[in-house]
Formats: C-alpha cells, structure tokens, sequence
C-alpha cells in the first residue's frame, strides 16, 4: 500500500510591510475639507491672501478663505499602504489627509 502526502491546503502566512504612500490630486473648492493639506492652487499663489506656499486646511475660516481664493486646489493625501512580500504591487489600507 503506498501513502500519499496531503497537505492541508493552508498556505503560509506571507509578511507584510506598511509603508505610506503620498499621493496629490486636483479636488473642486467644494470638496476641500478641514484637515486637508493644500499643495497648490489654480492661481499664483501672489494673487492670493496666503503668506506661505503649501498649509493644512485647520480651521472653518482657513476653509472658507480658500474656496473664496481659487476654483481648484491640489491637495496631498497620505495612504497607509500594506504590502504583502509576495506581491510588491499589492496595496491595501485607506486614505488619510496629509
């Protein structure tokens, strides 16, 4: 009689590293947010009240004087990325603000 291996199926547990990745994007004035961090906006920074070039959205009235300055800003995000050793490409995890 001959006995045949099984294995039970599982697969080993692959380690994971976390890594954060910064991403920018365009948003319209109206999805800008407290917390946000402002890159850029769709003007000179010279046509606009602000003294520095790139500042994170922290109160209502910082909010409010940039949708009054501009129709579009680039805004910085973090993401908290897992990625597993089998695969460099796999992301998983959510968007934070910067």
């Amino acid at each position: 009689m001959i006995k045949l291996n099984r294995t039970s199926g599982k697969r080993p547990m692959a380690a994971v590293s976390t890594r954060i990745v910064s991403e920018t994007r365009w948003v319209h004035r109206n999805q800008l947010e407290i917390g946000m961090y402002v890159n850029e906006l769709d003007k000179p920074w010279t046509e606009t009240r602000f003294m520095f070039q790139g500042f994170r959205i922290d109160t209502p009235e910082l909010l409010r004087q940039v949708q009054e300055s501009c129709e579009y800003a680039q805004v910085q995000t973090d993401k908290l990325a897992r990625i597993s050793s089998n695969s460099a490409t796999r992301l998983v995890g959510a968007t934070r603000s910067h």
